[in-house]
């Protein structure tokens, strides 16, 4: 498994990909899909919050999942392998610390996007 630091090589949010979204989709699409991205992320992050929790293991292999294709289908390298990193997890490993961590990825990179998403209608 890797370095828990290792993760931080990884940009939280790659310009080039969203560049190539942009001109492959046009900015009203590329604002839109941005915006479903925003609330997807926050879904997720209930989600994964709720089955940490509640310790359901599943639910935090599903949502990864879900994570990390999404995340690198928009540039969120970090949280994408992140994510990657939790679903190759075997239950009764580091499963809840490494999820913690992903999670404290996913407010990160949450919150760098808004920035993003809020910079394209000023």
């Amino acid at each position: 498994m890797s370095e828990p630091t290792a993760i931080t090589a990884y940009p939280i949010m790659q310009r080039s990909t969203l560049d190539n979204l942009l001109s492959d989709l046009g900015f009203e699409t590329y604002q839109h899909l941005l915006n479903l991205f925003e609330q997807e992320l926050i879904q997720l992050h209930l989600n994964l919050q709720t089955a940490v929790e509640q310790q359901l293991y599943q639910d935090i292999n599903d949502v990864t999942h879900i994570l990390k294709n999404t995340a690198a289908l928009y540039g969120a390298e970090r949280l994408s392998k992140s994510a990657c990193l939790v679903y190759q997890i075997e239950i009764g490993q580091a499963f809840i610390p490494q999820t913690q961590q992903l999670m404290a990825i996913l407010v990160e990179t949450l919150s760098v996007f808004n920035v993003h998403i809020h910079s394209l209608v000023e």
